[in-house]
């Protein structure tokens, strides 16, 4: 688990890097929807499964990533979080709740592959933020999916996650809280 959650938090790390030297052209217009099963593989949320969609009514334009970047790497994550609340790309929710705006949506191709890579301000409830424990440092939310060319894949979510500039290391790092192991499974495109 640890290998893989290792694995995760590198790729993630580069996320904001990467996205931002890819070069795709990210059309500000298409609007997709998917739906698929989280299922918890670990932790508190071991054996637990929830229905969740998401909605993509615009994708993040270099730019925008390449301003996210700049702005938790010379301001930190609150300025970020401040940045991602008002943005709203879509909206990823479990069946039967409000959910989430989807704050960053990227889109890639790797071969035949498609990569979509979700980042949200998450909304906290009133009792997490009254209580101020650790939770509240990890304000994002995080979901990854890779869709083979039939569009159906899988991915790795992060209910609660912290994003950050190591200065000393010169990148980015993303957190999970806790033992979050929760996959994506089933994901599949709206018909």
């Amino acid at each position: 688990m640890r290998t893989q959650l290792s694995r995760i938090v590198a790729v993630v790390a580069c996320l904001f890097v990467c996205l931002s030297l890819v070069g795709l052209a990210q059309d500000k217009t298409s609007p997709e929807a998917y739906s698929g099963v989280a299922i918890g593989t670990g932790g508190s949320v071991g054996g637990k499964t929830i229905q969740f969609d998401f909605r993509i009514t615009q994708l993040t334009t270099d730019e925008e990533v390449q301003n996210f970047a700049q702005l938790v790497k010379d301001k930190g994550t609150d300025a970020l979080r401040r940045a991602l609340e008002k943005e709203d790309k879509g909206r990823i929710s479990a069946v039967g709740s409000t959910g989430n705006q989807i704050a960053v949506a990227r889109k890639r191709q790797q071969g035949t592959d498609t990569i979509i890579t979700i980042v949200t301000a998450r909304t906290m409830p009133f009792m997490e933020l009254y209580n101020n424990g650790r939770t509240t440092d990890y304000p994002f939310g995080f979901l990854q999916v890779t869709l083979n060319a039939k569009g159906e894949g899988t991915g790795q979510i992060m209910a609660a996650a912290k994003i950050r500039f190591d200065k000393k290391k010169g990148k980015y790092e993303i957190e999970s809280f806790g033992n979050q192991y929760i996959k994506a499974t089933n994901v599949r495109p709206w018909k």
